[in-house]
């Protein structure tokens, strides 16, 4: 039993007895002092009629282009990043002085009843509006504005947004190019589970200690925790260490692989790398994982495309989720032929090896290099459904 939860609800229970308790005992009266006004009409926020977009236009423009456009064909429409999601903003209004206001906040949640809150946001006196970043996508949320008075009054307003798109990019002060490698779907019809497995850039500043999108703000750390990650998977080399340990934390494991990239995956000095890497995939206990080399893009990119290709993502939508790195804006040269050894020579790399299927093909490939079949399996079972 979880003594603390029950506790909240108990202590929630008796606040809410108490306010029903002050404003029935005056007489009904609106303007006694503690009282509770649920869906007030002095209050007006934002709702939303239709899904809501997460993914930024240029990428929708993208996603629906022909498999043989390459994504260079898209990075020129402004300078802004675009490896952000968009968020979802809501905005308030209230028949009051902000004088006579002493906090006003968001708060979002999965269930209709606000039993268990996923982000709580404040308004401030300079902006009457919120952002919501790293939403589930396809997901329908609920949220609630409520504004408490100095006088004790709290003014109240509930509703609800479903969300659209895809990718699911995720926006964390200090890193770039990060997203959920969940929602994409397998050519048999599966989807990939959302927040299990994130890719992106490094987050100690290792490589780039002067550059403020590679490494992690205090807020930027409480947003990646958040996301309830306990294996920093550091797909770059031991001597990048900055710490000890994580950034993220003590209680975060974190491995350092030296990991291939493109088809030096497919030399033979780096079976054991490979093994090691696909060997920890499985580890059922590693998850939700935070998986990063050091721009997400080359070591990440390469082992990002073999995973999905086991999983039964098609061979274009592999090739497009690699190239979405380019959508950072130091980043525009990154696309599927940008060298003679990339993305292209990986696959045709593993094309070489048996199977009916590109999935069967990749499966084939990591047997190769000694992942076994009990392995494959657990990666399967963990990241379908």
């Amino acid at each position: 039993m979880d003594i603390k939860k029950n506790s909240r609800r108990i202590l929630s229970f008796g606040v809410a007895c108490m306010l029903a308790f002050s404003f029935w005992g005056c007489g009904g009266n609106e303007n006694a002092k503690g009282s509770v006004f649920e869906n007030s009409s002095a209050l007006t926020m934002t709702e939303f009629s239709e899904p809501v977009s997460l993914t930024p236009y240029v990428v929708d423009w993208y996603l629906q282009a022909e498999p043989s456009v390459l994504v260079t064909e898209f990075t020129n429409y402004g300078t802004d990043r675009l490896d952000k999601g968009n968020p979802v903003s809501v905005e308030y209004a209230i028949d009051v002085p902000r004088t006579e206001i002493a906090e006003e906040k968001l708060e979002v949640s999965l269930t209709e009843t606000f039993a268990e809150i996923e982000q709580t946001l404040y308004f401030s006196a300079k902006r009457s509006s919120v952002d919501i970043y790293n939403l589930l996508l396809d997901t329908t949320y609920y949220y609630r504005v409520s504004v408490q008075l100095e006088n004790g009054d709290v003014h109240t307003k509930s509703s609800s947004f479903k969300t659209a798109g895809r990718p699911r990019f995720i926006s964390l002060e200090g890193a770039c190019n990060v997203r959920d490698i969940g929602g994409w779907r397998t050519e048999n019809g599966k989807t990939i589970p959302q927040g299990l497995l994130y890719r992106g850039s490094e987050i100690d500043g290792g490589r780039n200690a002067e550059n403020a999108d590679f490494c992690l703000t205090d807020k930027g750390i409480e947003q990646l925790r958040a996301l309830g990650i306990k294996t920093d998977f550091d797909l770059r080399s031991e001597k990048d260490k900055v710490s000890e340990y994580s950034v993220l934390g003590k209680d975060v494991s974190r491995t350092f692989y030296n990991a291939p990239q493109y088809n030096e995956y497919l030399r033979a000095e780096n079976k054991e790398t490979v093994r090691k890497i696909f060997s920890d995939i499985a580890k059922p206990e590693s998850y939700p994982i935070y998986l990063h080399c050091t721009h997400g893009v080359d070591r990440a990119g390469s082992t990002v495309l073999i995973l999905e290709s086991l999983l039964g993502v098609s061979k274009e939508n592999v090739i497009r989720d690699y190239e979405l790195s380019a959508f950072y804006y130091g980043y525009k040269q990154v696309n599927r032929t940008h060298n003679n050894s990339g993305i292209l020579a990986l696959i045709e790399g593993i094309e070489e090896y048996e199977g009916e299927t590109f999935a069967d093909k990749t499966a084939a490939f990591l047997k190769s290099v000694g992942v076994t079949e009990a392995e494959i399996s657990s990666i399967r079972d963990i990241l379908l459904q």
